[in-house]
């Protein structure tokens, strides 16, 4: 079978899927030697760095992707995440602001955007952000979790306590 990027990248998924990251990277550099402005090989590259704590590989990797495709919401919202992880805040922040002016229905960006925001303190803007996750993405578990913390540091025991009811039910 003749190695395409496309079977590399495939084969590599499966890979990282059984949290085989470093075997994984191996076809993913294969197959970026093949095609090496791949966005989405360069965005996999970076999930399995990532996996495996290299945050600035992972960064760069990113970066190559968003370069090679400037409107990927998925690798902006994943940079925001190592970026706000790396303590650059407020370039995460404009990650998050930037994929959402994209895709303003994306419920994972609006609750990775609302724990930036839950991190600084700034838990108005953060109950906001979790709540448009949870009407987007109702069964969203993380983003209730968020935002039942959220009512609690806002001293809103009512709505914390239907935000464990609905976890509940979730479980």
């Amino acid at each position: 079978m003749e190695e395409t990027p496309e079977w590399l990248n495939d084969t590599a998924a499966a890979l990282a899927a059984e949290g085989k990251h470093d075997e994984a990277i191996a076809f993913l550099r294969r197959a970026l030697a093949l095609d090496p402005e791949n966005p989405l090989v360069l965005l996999n590259l970076a999930l399995s760095q990532f996996a495996l704590g290299r945050r600035d590989a992972a960064r760069a990797a990113l970066e190559a992707s968003l370069r090679a495709r400037p409107d990927d919401v998925d690798a902006m919202d994943t940079l925001a995440v190592i970026l706000h992880e790396l303590g650059e805040d407020a370039e995460a922040e404009e990650r998050y602001c930037r994929a959402l002016d994209l895709e303003p229905g994306n419920g994972r960006v609006w609750n990775n955007y609302g724990v930036l925001q839950f991190s600084q303190g700034r838990y108005s803007q953060a109950r906001e952000s979790f709540e448009k996750a949870v009407s987007l993405v109702p069964a969203f578990a993380d983003a209730l979790y968020n935002l039942r913390d959220t009512y609690g540091e806002l001293g809103e025991r009512e709505k914390m306590e239907a935000c464990a009811r609905m976890l509940d039910r979730l479980d």
